[in-house]
């Protein structure tokens, strides 16, 4: 009897935990992706004062939804945003968590880098290539990709803000 018990027990935590991995899956939904808005960077070329660049990522969702990848960035505005060199493409934007039941979801851009070739003496270089990791929130109600606080890449530099709008792109 007591085998039954705990062979019974040992099932429903089996299945618990199969449920509960299956409710923490995060899925992208859609498929190619045009996302724009703002970015704000900072390193060597600007002696680290922020600089405020448009930017548009171009992308689609991978086949089975775990991850989007990023395919091509454009950036313009200033000067020193138009002479941004993307490196490290594909980035890869993975969605890991929901901190309320679905709308916000933490995750990570992964692969994130780029150089300034700047104008020496007067401009310097910045080697931002990475490739780097940076944690990402995304919102489902708003279909924006957000950084919530600074972060740090390779070769001194720092993305200060982030805010882009991907239509048609949600996370389950």
């Amino acid at each position: 009897m007591k085998n039954h018990k705990l062979l019974a027990a040992m099932g429903a935590l089996v299945i618990g935990l199969g449920v509960s991995s299956m409710a923490s899956a995060a899925t992208i939904t859609g498929s190619t992706f045009t996302a724009t808005g703002t970015i704000g960077v900072s390193g060597p070329s600007s002696y680290g004062a922020t600089v405020n660049c448009n930017v548009t990522f171009n992308g689609s969702v991978d086949a089975g939804g775990a991850s989007a990848s990023i395919t091509g960035v454009t950036v313009s505005g200033s000067s020193l945003c138009t002479q941004a060199q993307i490196t490290g493409l594909p980035w890869t934007l993975t969605p890991t968590t929901s901190s309320d039941g679905g709308n916000t979801w933490a995750g990570t851009v992964s692969g994130v880098g780029f150089t300034i070739t700047g104008a020496p003496p007067l401009i310097p270089a910045s080697n931002c290539a990475g490739p780097t990791t940076i944690n990402a929130q995304w919102i489902n109600s708003s279909n924006n990709l957000s950084i919530t606080s600074a972060q740090s890449l390779a070769g001194g530099c720092t993305i200060r803000s982030l805010s882009v709008t991907a239509p048609g792109i949600s996370v389950n």
